[in-house]
């Protein structure tokens, strides 16, 4: 007779594990390679006349958990342009064994405008996640990238407690590392809340375009106007870096989208307005 203890692993080791990859190829005409497989499904929508082309990620499997794999590749050549962003908020629930892998990986070529926007990554009690994002783009290429962690969701009365996080980010620009960034967030059962201090969303917004610093100023105006959002922006070296902090994700958002649309130029794609 099994254990119960080997009766559990006989259980982890059936468990059906989501894998999705997909590869996107833009050139200065247009769509060049689309593969996808797995979970992993892509899509280019249709966009208003003089926007530049989007591309839509969808997770088919509808979450990701524990020993999940997730990885995308994206490519701008020289002179072309594309908007990437998900269907929805990715949720990140419960492991019941293994960590969720998810790798982001972008080459932005010389002259070429990369617009990473994915919506909300929601972190449930016990989620446990490695994810990675690379970029190496050309020297006058440019890049506006954000990306949004929200612990549990509030209108749920959902606390997250257990939670294990890795999420790096590196950003080369002619070669050069220009921006490293990692966040590690460990919490084991406890009474007290996993995250940052209360704070139940955090947002990080990275743009490198050579005449970055102009945008510094309308950045701050925006901010000075947002309520029960911790913020801060600064700009150097041809990158501006926008932090925001918030006990709210709603209200989180609220301050983000103003944010994203002036250093667009653009609406968002409207993935983000469902």
């Amino acid at each position: 007779m099994k254990t119960a203890s080997q009766k559990a692993d006989v259980v982890r080791s059936t468990l059906q594990r989501a894998r999705g990859c997909g590869r996107l190829q833009m050139g200065a005409r247009g769509l060049e390679v689309l593969y996808q497989q797995g979970c992993l499904k892509l899509r280019l929508p249709r966009v208003v006349a003089g926007a530049p082309p989007e591309a839509v990620v969808i997770n088919s499997s509808g979450g990701v958990t524990g020993g999940d794999r997730l990885a995308l590749e994206v490519g701008l050549g020289a002179g072309s342009a594309l908007s990437v962003a998900s269907q929805t908020a990715e949720r990140i629930y419960r492991a019941t064994d293994g960590t969720a892998e998810i790798a982001n990986r972008l080459e932005v070529g010389r002259d070429a405008r990369l617009d990473w926007l994915p919506q909300e990554t929601i972190l449930f009690d016990g989620a446990a996640l490695s994810r990675r994002l690379e970029v190496n783009m050309a020297e006058n290429a440019r890049l506006l990238a954000v990306e949004t962690l929200v612990f549990g969701r509030a209108a749920m009365g959902e606390r997250v407690q257990r939670l294990h996080l890795r999420d790096h980010w590196r950003v080369r620009r002619g070669g050069r590392l220009i921006w490293a960034d990692s966040l590690r967030l460990d919490r084991p059962s406890t009474p007290e809340r996993a995250g940052l201090c209360g704070v139940n969303a955090l947002s990080t917004l990275l743009m490198v375009t050579p005449d970055v610093e102009a945008y510094l100023s309308p950045v701050r105006a925006i901010l000075a106007k947002t309520e029960a959002v911790e913020a801060a922006a600064s700009a150097w070296d041809g990158k501006l870096i926008v932090r925001l902090l918030s006990a709210d994700a709603q209200k989180l958002r609220n301050a983000l989208v103003p944010l994203l649309i002036e250093l667009r130029g653009l609406a968002l794609p409207r993935v983000w307005m469902l």
